[in-house]
């Protein structure tokens, strides 16, 4: 089929070439969906079992389907095994245990003074139990997933080639915002401390508004997602 195409000289969604990362014009969002613990893109399952490298990572605040103002981290990232899309950056986000744990293993890594996006991290999905009100306010019984985070060394770099190839080209790099995932959020990446705190207390239940912003009469005000500067794969 290639072949005819060749001589057709006939594209029209183009093709990756063979030793590079496909970094797609429209994001693929994949959920880790904490109620099946399993990978989701749209309705299809994915399995629950994958490794990545991760390309980029973001910090931001905000709402996302059900879950109201909280923190949340981005990950951009190409699947290395599993049932994931593989040779495709892919898009996911994580939230509270998830989030937490994933912060301590980034810093335990650094403090080995080692780089962790030169290794693959390993994601696996934890059963928890605990209790949510119905539409009564009684509590029920309910299982839950989060991501429990592992990495490791690599032995074969070409990956860690190609990844830098992807942050070298702006044409990718402005493919790698997600308008549609973070249209209910605030980067957070180039918010200061004062800036970040003042955020998420106006957005407490007592101080809730309608939209994320700060007071546009503050010197700092927030920038959106678009100009937030991606971190560099060294």
């Amino acid at each position: 089929m290639s072949k005819i195409a060749d001589n057709f000289n006939f594209s029209v969604f183009g093709a990756k070439h063979k030793e590079a990362i496909l970094v797609p014009e429209m994001p693929i969002a994949v959920r880790n969906n904490c109620q099946s613990g399993k990978w989701t893109i749209g309705d299809e399952e994915y399995g629950s079992k994958c490794s990545i490298t991760i390309l980029k990572f973001s910090k931001f605040f905000g709402s996302l389907g059900q879950t109201q103002n909280t923190l949340w981290g981005q990950i951009w990232f190409i699947a290395e095994s599993g049932d994931l899309p593989q040779g495709v950056v892919i898009v996911t986000y994580i939230k509270s245990r998830s989030l937490n744990d994933f912060n301590r293993l980034v810093a335990s890594i650094q403090a080995r003074g080692v780089e962790p996006a030169t290794g693959i991290f390993v994601p696996e999905f934890i059963k928890h139990s605990g209790q949510k009100p119905d539409e009564n306010g009684t509590l029920k019984p309910i299982n839950y997933y989060s991501l429990k985070w592992t990495w490791k060394e690599r032995t074969n770099w070409s990956v860690i080639e190609q990844a830098a190839a992807v942050l070298s080209s702006e044409s990718n790099l402005s493919r790698m915002i997600d308008l549609e995932g973070t249209k209910s959020m605030v980067c957070l990446d180039n918010l200061s401390p004062h800036d970040i705190a003042y955020l998420i207390t106006s957005h407490s239940p007592k101080n809730q508004t309608e939209e994320l912003s700060l007071d546009s009469s503050r010197e700092n005000a927030l920038l959106p997602a678009s100009e937030k500067v991606p971190a560099k794969v060294s």
